[in-house]
């Protein structure tokens, strides 16, 4: 199964694809190619066979993956579930250290109810303790086995 974000430097930015070509370099379907024109990828000209120049298809998928990217605020984290930043319910989260450097935040959205998990650095730890109250969490140690 192809994915659905394509690279957005995949397509040679001096060659000119044809739809077969684009469908087979982002192994998808022509009619797929053939939607992503409709949709705002520009060909090379209106003459057939249609022609799409890399740096068009280049472009087009960096400005498709730019308008899907849902930037968090300092007192926001991604829900999953509902697929857009949520600030935490009652402005609470948990913070357990992974590494020296880095943790995981993790709280509950407000409106679904989800965990909501991310991992922060020193430095976003301390804008999120600015905006909600963050709890740090110790590790726990790992059970021993009985020898």
């Amino acid at each position: 199964m192809a994915s659905r974000r394509h690279s957005p430097c995949r397509a040679k930015s001096l060659h000119a694809y044809t739809i077969a070509e684009t469908a087979e370099l982002y192994r998808v379907h022509r009619n797929t190619v053939r939607h992503w024109l409709c949709d705002g990828l520009k060909p090379l000209d209106g003459r057939k066979p249609v022609l799409i120049h890399g740096t068009s298809l280049n472009g087009y998928h960096a400005d498709r993956r730019a308008t899907s990217k849902r930037p968090c605020g300092p007192d926001k984290l991604y829900c999953l579930v509902c697929r857009a930043p949520r600030r935490p319910a009652l402005d609470i989260a948990d913070y357990t250290p992974l590494t020296e450097s880095v943790g995981a935040l993790v709280a509950i959205c407000t409106d679904c109810g989800g965990v909501m998990t991310q991992r922060v650095n020193a430095a976003r730890l301390k804008l999120f303790s600015a905006e909600i109250q963050v709890t740090i969490r110790l590790a726990s140690e790992p059970i021993k086995g009985s020898a």
